[in-house]
């Protein structure tokens, strides 16, 4: 149905879900308002969490519809702010680490760049669901861009980074057990370490990108911070300092455009471990 309609329409009916989706996961919707509460010290967070699932609803239509789209047309969609380093890059063949957050139309921003450069791999885990994990990366296929499932993925990402790919990673959700505790939105969360520790050993960059809604079918990509490791610093610093900086660069969009994030996920989960 979604690549049937024309896109915008698409993006309604989607808005229709979210919507809908708000008042039916009371669960999803109640972690939510206590996350926005919490971080932004909302009063009444329920607006915001309704504009939250209203973004998210838009976002998964798109994301359906998008192999019905000519790669020129979803290109004409976004302008593109502080990129022209990433294009370098894929001009001269040279491979980079290109993170964004469960924000906006991530799939869309994935689906651009993947046009531009034709280079983008995701490095992402499975889901739960194994149905719904196949379909997915089936789209993902469609739109030119190879999965590499974590678990494979420090050797494969790195083989694909050397080669001059570009891995995209969306490193915003929590880490547990494995994660570095850095500062996300005023709090200590638990966070993917894998883009620093890729970007070092590939010696390449890691640049972090959010892309926001400007209006029906429109859409601004923009570069928010270009990340480049120091090879001279020890690897266990360095890997904390981009972590850090990338959380930050992630941050500064999330409080710009609130209603553009993946409230719904548990992000500070798992506890900072114990001092003695």
């Amino acid at each position: 149905m979604a690549r049937a309609l024309p896109f915008e329409t698409a993006s309604d009916v989607g808005a229709g879900v979210g919507r809908l989706a708000h008042r039916l996961l009371a669960r999803r919707r109640r972690i939510a308002e206590e996350n926005i509460a919490r971080v932004l010290g909302d009063p009444a967070p329920d607006a915001l969490a309704r504009s939250a699932f209203e973004q998210l609803g838009r976002s998964f239509l798109e994301f359906l519809a998008l192999p019905a789209q000519a790669p020129e047309s979803l290109v004409g969609r976004v302008a593109f702010e502080g990129f022209e380093p990433a294009f370098e890059r894929a001009r001269q063949g040279k491979g980079a680490i290109m993170i964004t957050a469960h924000f906006g139309n991530w799939e869309l921003l994935g689906a651009v760049v993947e046009a531009k450069t034709g280079r983008v791999k995701y490095l992402l885990p499975a889901q739960t669901n194994p149905w719904a994990d196949a379909y997915l990366n089936d789209v993902r296929r469609k739109l030119g861009i190879e999965p590499i499932q974590i678990g494979f993925g420090m050797r494969s990402g790195l083989r694909a980074l050397r080669e001059g790919a570009f891995i995209g990673m969306l490193p915003d959700q929590d880490a547990r057990k494995i994660g570095l505790h850095v500062p996300f939105l005023g709090r200590p969360a638990s966070t993917h370490t894998a883009p620093a520790r890729l970007a070092i050993r590939a010696g390449v960059p890691i640049m972090v990108a959010l892309l926001t809604r400007e209006g029906p079918g429109r859409f601004r990509a923009r570069m928010r911070r270009i990340l480049t490791p120091d090879p001279a610093a020890p690897e266990s610093a360095e890997v904390e300092r981009l972590t850090r900086l990338m959380n930050e660069a992630i941050e500064e969009g999330i409080r710009e455009r609130p209603d553009h994030w993946y409230w719904i996920h548990r992000r500070w989960k798992t506890p900072p471990p114990a001092t003695s």
